[in-house]
């Protein structure tokens, strides 16, 4: 039931915001012509690469982390491994 009202409330507030910023804006990409684009569409425009902009580096910094974890895993059975191989020779 709640998301369900979340829901609706999410939707009537995206609905309304669009409303306003239905406007037409110029836009310009890099030196050319300015180009008539409604604000919706950019603000749009600019979460979407907001958000994929964090994803890769979101991505790229897990990657790291992973690859530290298996190095430091791999370290962690190598100590194991070599403490029993000293703990069998001086036996």
């Amino acid at each position: 039931m709640m998301r369900t009202i979340f829901t609706v409330l999410v939707t009537v507030v995206a609905v309304l915001f669009t409303l306003n910023n239905f406007d037409h804006v110029p836009v310009h990409i890099l030196l050319g012509k300015e180009v008539q684009i409604r604000l919706i569409f950019v603000i749009l425009i600019a979460g979407l690469i907001g958000y994929l902009i964090r994803h890769f580096i979101g991505v790229a910094r897990e990657e790291e982390l992973k690859r530290r974890l298996l190095s430091e895993r791999k370290k962690k059975v190598e100590r194991k491994r070599l403490t029993n191989l000293q703990d069998d020779f001086l036996e």
